[in-house]
């Protein structure tokens, strides 16, 4: 096994992990906060953080997290517009990188 010690490989590899790390943090945030609204407590709450979480990993980018939540508000009764879902998780994503 060789020990990569170049710095600029070293700094890639920090940058992804990170970016890695707020996506994730960024949508348990959002599953928080939309299982909160739709009422959930507890390790359902949890649970649903992860799922919101794990649909990311679908298809590219993040509207598979937003239609996802969109569309479990609206089946518990509790629909949110589109624009106010991703004001949500614009929301979450900032805070994500504290």
């Amino acid at each position: 096994m060789t020990l990569d010690l170049n710095m600029r490989t070293f700094s890639k590899r920090m940058d992804e992990d990170t970016r890695e790390g707020e996506i994730a943090r960024r949508n348990v945030l959002f599953g928080l906060w939309a299982g909160q609204h739709a009422g959930l407590k507890d390790d359902a709450l949890e649970a649903y953080a992860l799922a919101v979480h794990i649909a990311d990993l679908r298809s590219p980018g993040h509207d598979d997290v937003v239609a996802k939540v969109a569309t479990d508000l609206k089946a518990c009764g509790k629909p949110m517009s589109d624009r106010q879902l991703r004001a949500r998780f614009r929301e979450m994503a900032m805070r994500a990188t504290l």
